[in-house]
């Protein structure tokens, strides 16, 4: 049984509530154990902790770095990648044969070099998360206010003479022009030269959820900050309302295939399943069904929303703007005035993390460095 959203409380509380809190031996021990499994979950968390395993040994641990922004794909990424990192320094705490408890100190999680790209306009929820993932998981989060491409030179820019060789980000195949990345890839030419990490590549949308709600998963387990609500981890509040893809304030909407129905006097919570009172009429991102609809919410506006949506054979979004939106549960600051974002950017991406765009028809594709013609952008 996991966790619905009621159940969660405010990001800002738990910090407040618990500021001990951290990522802790016993939550990464906790993924080491779900990865021993037999289930599809399993598997794919252990084709990721391998992913991440080669990164470190190719590159060294203190030459990898995690791209971070507060999404979904990025906070399995997080968790993941600690648990990698003290499964590496702390082999022996994995072992078959390790004792259950110890009086030797817990191992604690060393920083973790991280760059956030903020995006024009971000959503408070957002800055909110990510500042508390920092404060859980140990970052060194260095945040740049630029597109990506910029973003990502100026932070390597500011690690010289020592920058990262390696950035792990939580690009999925399904995410636009991902379909032929490979788990490790080097940047397309024209962008800052680092190997691409993908440890989450091959995970569908539902993995990426039954993860993050997993039973068999905890944040700050076996500490002071240990938080008493079940199994499960964390995520940006704005997925328990309707939002499955995160970017700007003026390009992300609720996905219109979440809007709940207005309740009835003969409905019941047994018919409603698991969510029965969808918060602010919207139900959570992990009730999509339809994973192809993920970005359903990202648009310049709410018609636009409606009228893609509307468009899909198998929709029951709302046929008017005015009942595709319900405000958040903090109301997001107003649209940005700036203009709309580049192609690389965070906040309305449309090609993966060091691709370049799709080449148009009879000219040669942008190959990758290094790799003749096997990166190039417009498979990536």
């Amino acid at each position: 049984m996991t966790r619905p959203a009621h159940h969660l409380p405010a990001a800002a509380a738990l910090a407040s509530e618990h500021p001990h809190r951290r990522f802790s031996l016993q939550d990464a021990l906790a993924v080491h154990r779900l990865a021993q499994q037999r289930t599809r979950l399993a598997l794919k968390t252990r084709e990721a902790l391998d992913i991440i395993d080669r990164a470190i040994a190719k590159f060294g641990i203190d030459s990898i770095a995690l791209s971070f922004n507060g999404g979904k794909d990025c906070t399995v990424l997080i968790h993941l990648l600690a648990t990698a990192v003290l499964r590496h320094l702390h082999r022996h705490a994995f072992a078959d044969d390790a004792p259950s408890s110890s009086s030797s100190p817990a191992p604690t999680l060393p920083p973790i070099e991280t760059v956030y790209v903020r995006c024009p306009s971000p959503f408070p929820q957002v800055e909110a998360f990510v500042a508390l993932s920092t404060h859980w998981y140990h970052l060194a989060l260095v945040a740049v206010d630029d597109s990506m491409r910029a973003g990502l030179q100026t932070y390597l820019d500011l690690k010289q003479p020592s920058p990262p060789k390696a950035i792990l980000v939580g690009t999925r195949r399904n995410d636009p022009h991902g379909a032929l990345l490979e788990p490790l890839q080097q940047t397309d030419k024209g962008w800052p030269d680092f190997c691409r990490v993908h440890p989450v590549l091959d995970w569908s949308y539902a993995d990426i959820w039954a993860f993050l709600r997993s039973d068999d998963l905890s944040l700050g387990a076996g500490g002071p900050g240990e938080v008493e609500h079940g199994g499960g981890l964390e995520w940006c509040e704005l997925y328990d309302y309707g939002y499955t893809s995160l970017g700007s304030t003026h390009n992300t909407f609720p996905n219109p295939l979440l809007r709940a129905p207005p309740p009835t006097s003969d409905s019941t919570s047994a018919a409603a399943g698991d969510y029965p009172h969808p918060l602010g009429g919207w139900r959570p991102a992990w009730e999509l069904e339809d994973e192809d609809a993920e970005r359903a919410g990202r648009e310049t506006s709410v018609a636009a929303v409606v009228a893609r949506t509307a468009a899909s054979p198998s929709s029951s979004a709302p046929t008017s703007p005015s009942s595709a939106r319900a405000p958040p549960p903090i109301p997001p600051p107003a649209p940005s005035s700036a203009p709309p974002l580049a192609r690389d950017d965070e906040g309305d991406s449309s090609v993966p993390i060091g691709s370049n765009p799709p080449s148009r028809a009879g000219s040669p594709p942008s190959l990758a460095r290094g790799q003749g013609g096997a990166g190039a952008g417009p498979r990536a």
